[in-house]
């Protein structure tokens, strides 16, 4: 599927895709809500949710690298190296 594809979908659809066929990389919190971002194919995928409400407000999906860089501090970099 493509991000092209995705968008055409409607929000259950989405959401769907999201559930079986996403992977969780990263969450941060924004103020009062929480976004996960889940790695979908080649695109990602937040969902913002409100944590007082406990509701998904909505989805923003991207292809773009740059819109990532909020994350890169979760990144355990030690993990990473060879010793």
């Amino acid at each position: 599927m493509t991000l092209y594809q995705f968008n055409t979908l409607d929000e259950t659809e989405q959401h769907n895709a999201v559930w079986n066929h996403g992977v969780m990389v990263g969450d941060r919190v924004e103020g009062e809500h929480r976004v996960i971002l889940y790695q979908l194919f080649s695109f990602y995928v937040e969902l913002y949710y409100h944590v007082k409400m406990n509701v998904l407000l909505r989805l923003c999906s991207f292809s773009n690298t740059e819109s990532l860089d909020v994350y890169l501090d979760q990144i355990d970099l030690k993990s990473l190296i060879l010793y």
